[in-house]
């Protein structure tokens, strides 16, 4: 054998032996740790077995809307760990809901009728094992979806119809298809809105011609229950933008002052929506005129039923500073209260008239009809002033807010802001409004 080939044949078996010493002492001391601890107390998961435990007992039920609670009492074995409740909510789709041992109460919901159901329910320990069957009897009240159905009214609207229901239950995903005739003459979605508990709970539909049309309306809940359907004859109304050349801005006492630069509210509605700082409306970020909420006043000419609005934001202003996030429209055709806000003529508490004093405060509400309530958003999602992609070009290419269904006609308009992206920013900025809807011929 050559030397080279020696000496490295050495070296490996020199390595592999203390390898093997190493690995003996390792585990020569996780054999004294093992023995040294045999006389401590386990702790962990108990080792499995295959003793079920007793059955539950005393079992009652209360009828709940799709549903039921169901009471009963536990058995008194040590690994007990849960109850299940066992059901079927349509054929073919098993459904099971579990309690834990601290509390004696199943939930079980889904079902899409009031007729009786049979429930199994099971006792199962620590090891997984199931007690023996225990059956018993709930009648659900009428689901949400039926309920929800049975309260929808549908009637006439700008281009379109306007949905209104309630849901007294706040029941989750809840949805409202709309069917209409397709070029084939087939009945065919046409949308489907959904409730949500944050909303009030109408919504318009639109995209319609004026000519009479039949449609179709149908509640599906999450466990593919459906309602029977609405059908009716509805004939939507006629929308067109306003005309923004009828328009003129107040300048009322209870107003907030506006920027004396040319950016006053009258480059809200000029047409130009480059928005670019200087074609922007500004109400004044002077600090001793600053005040959140505040509001401003339009007069639209002539009274006007409205169908929505769409607000351009700014190129540099969209979801931060002065972009409201949430705002209120009210409505009046009372011309008393204009005038008792114009030039002077609105008594202020104490004689503080703020355009005097700098203390500025909202007043003059009183008598205004509230319209609506409207927040912005956008489409990421993303909190605070977070912006996503999209999110901009959104805010910049038009917000588009629905008016309520079956407003009245308004000739004067006041917009009262809320609360702004940044909420510590006490003035408001945008670039265009526009409103749609139709002129009321008295």
């Amino acid at each position: 054998m050559e030397v080279g080939n020696l000496i490295s044949n050495l070296k490996t078996h020199t390595f592999m032996k203390t390898k093997f010493k190493v690995t003996n002492i390792a585990l020569s001391a996780l054999f004294i740790f093992v023995v040294a601890c045999g006389s401590e107390e386990f702790i962990g998961q108990p080792s499995s077995n295959s003793t079920a435990p007793g059955s539950i007992s005393n079992v009652q039920s209360i009828g709940t809307p799709g549903g039921a609670i169901i009471t009963y009492n536990i058995p008194d074995d040590e690994d007990f760990s849960h109850v299940e409740a066992v059901y079927n909510v349509s054929e073919g789709q098993e459904r099971k809901s579990v309690a834990t041992k601290y509390i004696q109460t199943v939930n079980v919901d889904g079902f899409g009728d009031t007729l009786p159901k049979v429930i199994e329910l099971y006792a199962v320990d620590k090891s997984g094992n199931r007690s023996e069957k225990v059956e018993t009897e709930i009648t659900p009240l009428t689901p949400p979806y039926l309920a929800l159905r049975e309260s929808l009214e549908v009637s006439n609207d700008f281009a379109g119809v306007l949905l209104k229901w309630e849901n007294e239950t706040d029941a989750k995903n809840l949805g409202i298809t709309i069917l209409k005739h397709d070029e084939f003459g087939d009945f065919v979605p046409y949308e489907t809105v959904y409730d949500d508990a944050s909303n009030l709970r109408y919504q318009n539909v639109r995209g319609m011609d004026t000519l009479a049309v039949e449609l179709g309306f149908y509640v599906k809940d999450q466990w593919g229950h459906i309602s029977d359907t609405l059908i009716g004859i509805f004939k939507p109304l006629y929308e067109i933008q306003l005309d923004r050349k009828k328009w003129k801005a107040l300048r009322l006492d209870t107003d907030i002052p506006q920027e004396s630069n040319g950016q006053r509210f009258e480059r809200a509605f000029d047409g130009d929506i480059t928005k670019s700082r200087g074609s922007a409306f500004n109400t004044t970020n002077d600090a001793e005129f600053s005040y959140s909420p505040l509001h401003w006043t339009l007069d639209m000419g002539e009274e006007n039923l409205y169908s929505r609005f769409i607000i351009y934001a700014t190129e540099w202003v969209d979801y931060n500073r002065g972009a409201m996030r949430v705002f209120e429209i009210y409505g009046t055709n009372d011309q008393s209260l204009i005038d008792r806000e114009t030039n002077g003529a609105y008594v202020w508490p104490n004689d503080d008239n703020p355009h005097e004093t700098g203390n500025w405060r909202e007043e003059g509400m009183d008598g205004w009809e509230l319209i609506g309530e409207f927040e912005a958003v956008k489409p990421s999602g993303l909190p605070g002033i977070e912006r996503g992609p999209g999110d901009r070009d959104f805010a910049e290419g038009g917000m588009n807010f629905n008016m309520p269904g079956g407003s009245k006609s308004y000739r004067y308009l006041r917009i009262r802001q809320v609360e702004n992206w940044e909420t510590q920013i006490e003035w408001v900025t945008f670039a265009e409004i526009e409103f749609f809807g139709a002129p009321v011929n008295k």
